[in-house]
């Protein structure tokens, strides 16, 4: 349930109006054709927590569901997409 949250981006308290859109963005960012496997995973997320309902199934029911807690925690790394970028050199320098 928590991985749900990481992979769409959002906090826990977020309200309907915000899950959707979060999830409409995702999907045009991700569609089908260029990543599906991030697509499963968004859409997957989006069906776990898309309704006041689920979300309390999810709550209560979501530690039956996951046998594996190493999985879930691969699930929840896997939610970030790394950002690769250079470090200046300020920051070379104040390591040393």
């Amino acid at each position: 349930m928590l991985s749900s949250y990481f992979i769409l981006g959002l906090d826990l308290d977020v309200a309907d109006e915000e899950i959707r859109k979060r999830y409409l963005e995702l999907i045009k960012q991700y569609t089908p054709e260029k990543d599906p496997n991030r697509f499963q995973e968004i859409t997957s997320a989006y069906e776990q927590i898309k309704t006041p309902r689920a979300r309390i199934r999810g709550k209560l029911f979501g530690a039956l569901s996951v046998s594996d807690a190493e999985e879930e925690l691969l699930s929840i790394g896997r939610a970030r997409t790394p950002v690769r970028r250079r470090a200046g050199l300020k920051e070379l320098l104040e390591d040393a």
